[in-house]
């Protein structure tokens, strides 16, 4: 009997069961045909709202309470669910096993909770594909919350208090798509950081404390399309940094230390790349970004921080006179 099949019947089953459209208390209740939505947004709310929760749940949201604790215990009661919504909670540990039994789960969303140190094997038990993390404490990732067979394509870590970029913690996550380390504390990319991540098309690095980039820092996702570093304290790049990277088609640049970009660096497909609220020095070495601007239509408008005289004029505008070049 294939798996769609006894999902089907399990449904059938849930459907027709005493409590299937029972709503709990503080909740509100969607049913259709194939789904059921069930939230809980009241701020009342302390404890799981077992009670009345339809077995045939598929989304679960709970959200903006006074929940603090979750167990596989609770969660046995909704075993078809499919999505976990728990933003803006008191959560601040998971039991090891919190996702034993469910077997449909793909999406877990535990934003804005209170969240420092999670088990191993924690993340091991549903088939998960999305997973949000974003506001928590974590300032570590055990390299056992995956399984090495894991599809997990969303990974959301911004908010956090992470170092160290989580190089090791992250290998068995090859069909990653999208990576959110976002306003974290990272201070490097390691060398081969990415390596294991051929799949990944968007990485979010933006407000942490990057100040270089190694040449290859991203030779091992040549699939990447968006590159988000903003806000960082990049003060220099190599010139063939993008090289690679085919079907770049953005790049954000802004607001770090950069006084001007080493010929070669915007050598690459997208004309996207945003570099406004850095420090740039409008001399001759500043010749390579004008041009990129003028002549080839990058789209950005970057304004001159020195010399004195031309603080604040808009790069494009500048003249080869005013870079001190010959005309």
């Amino acid at each position: 009997m294939n798996s769609w099949l006894v999902r089907a019947l399990a449904v059938m089953l849930v459907l027709c069961s005493r409590d299937a459209l029972s709503c709990p208390k503080r909740c509100t209740c969607h049913f259709s045909a194939k789904t059921t939505e069930v939230v809980c947004p009241d701020a009342g709310l302390s404890h799981f709202p077992g009670d009345g929760l339809p077995p045939s749940t598929t989304s679960l949201t709970i959200q903006f309470t006074n929940l603090t604790v979750l167990t596989s215990e609770h969660l046995r009661a909704v075993p078809l669910l499919e999505e976990l919504h728990l933003p803006g909670n008191k959560l601040s540990s998971l039991p090891a096993d919190i996702l034993k039994d469910l077997k449909y789960l793909h999406t877990i969303d535990l934003t804005d909770n209170e969240l420092r140190e999670l088990p191993e094997y924690v993340f091991r038990h549903a088939p998960l594909l999305n997973l949000v993390l974003k506001d928590n404490r974590i300032s570590n990732i055990h390299p056992d919350w995956f399984p090495n067979n894991s599809n997990l394509t969303w990974l959301d870590l911004s908010g956090n208090q992470l170092m160290k970029f989580p190089m090791a913690q992250l290998q068995n996550l090859r069909h990653l798509k999208v990576l959110h380390l976002s306003q974290n504390k990272i201070e490097e990319l390691p060398v081969g950081c990415l390596d294991a991540h051929t799949a990944l098309e968007r990485l979010y690095l933006d407000q942490n404390k990057i100040q270089t980039l190694d040449v290859k820092a991203f030779s091992g996702s040549t699939n990447l399309t968006h590159i988000f570093l903003q806000k960082n304290r990049i003060d220099s790049l190599p010139p063939t940094v993008f090289q690679e990277l085919k079907r770049l088609e953005y790049v954000d640049l802004s607001d770090n230390r950069l006084q001007f970009l080493s010929p070669g660096i915007l050598d690459i497909n997208t004309s996207w790349v945003e570099l406004t609220f850095n420090p740039w020095h409008c001399d001759a070495k500043i010749e390579y970004l004008w041009r990129k601007i003028t002549m080839e239509s990058l789209q950005s408008e970057p304004k001159c921080a020195a010399p004195e005289n031309l603080k604040d004029r808009v790069i494009a505008t500048l003249t080869r006179k005013d870079m001190g070049l010959k005309e």
